[in-house]
């Protein structure tokens, strides 16, 4: 028996080395292929009503005036979307349970959350008639930052939830009294933390095909994770896994923004 062959690499090591990029070429030269260049025939397109307040109560959304426009398929609300789709349970350890549907039913809890959408044969007949939506707002007070929405009379953000603090944890490593009692100096002060946002240069979007003689969706998502999101466009739709498929084309930037489940993908 023949003793096994050693391969000793002579190749630099790829830890602080440059690597050649692969997809170079196909970017420079305007190959690269996003959601926003997919076209399928009889493709329609959804446009979303948003909410202008912080804080407000769905009165009542007419859609009649969107229904009336050129080109215009079809515009539903949270109400019938929580019909067809199923709630999300948000149920992670330390964490109190919250319920979320696809869309707002009775609250609007941030500026710019959708509660109505509008499906038409163009984007711009959509964004048209979406603005033609009349919703009627009860505005309710708002919190704006951490300090006051755990104040005592701070209103509840979500009426179902007892207070607006769904999670009080405390992280530490080693002995941190005797680290802190040890110490020649000890700094303590409040420290607040801006607004922040990613912005990759491809907004988020998605393109939704569903075969109806094989009970089968494909998604094509400019996101993140294509297997978790399955699993989860599968729970809430009421499929199995097998019976969703995503597919995850160039991408523009995602910084993390591009994780969830969002409600306008869960709509569309």
């Amino acid at each position: 028996m023949s003793a096994p062959t050693r391969v000793v690499s002579t190749a630099a090591p790829p830890i602080g080395a440059p690597l050649a990029r692969l997809e170079d070429r196909r970017f420079v030269t305007g190959a690269g292929r996003f959601v926003d260049d997919l076209a399928f025939p009889g493709m329609l397109h959804a446009a979303f009503v948003r909410s202008p307040h912080a804080h407000a109560r769905i009165r009542r959304i007419d859609l009649a005036p969107a229904l009336a426009r050129p080109g215009v398929v079809a515009a539903v609300t949270g109400r019938e979307l929580a019909a067809w789709t199923r709630p999300l349970t948000v149920g992670i350890p330390g964490v109190l349970a919250m319920t979320m549907t696809a869309l707002p039913v009775a609250t609007a809890r941030f500026v710019g959350d959708p509660v109505a959408v509008v499906v038409a044969t163009d984007p711009y007949r959509a964004a048209d008639a979406a603005a033609e939506v009349v919703v009627d707002w009860e505005p309710l007070p708002a919190v704006v930052d951490v300090a006051s929405a755990v104040a005592p009379d701070a209103p509840r953000v979500d009426d179902d939830l007892p207070t607006n603090l769904i999670c009080d944890q405390t992280l530490e490593y080693g002995d941190t009294a005797a680290a802190f009692a040890a110490a020649e100096v000890v700094v303590e002060a409040a420290f607040h933390q801006h607004r922040q946002t990613h912005a990759p240069l491809e907004p988020r979007g998605c393109v939704a095909l569903w075969d109806a003689g094989r009970e089968h969706l494909t998604l094509y998502d400019s996101g993140q994770v294509p297997h978790p999101l399955r699993t989860s466009l599968a729970a809430r739709l009421g499929l199995s896994e097998n019976q969703v498929r995503v597919v995850v084309p160039d991408v523009g930037g995602g910084f993390g923004q591009k994780i969830p489940l969002w409600r306008e993908t869960l709509t569309v």
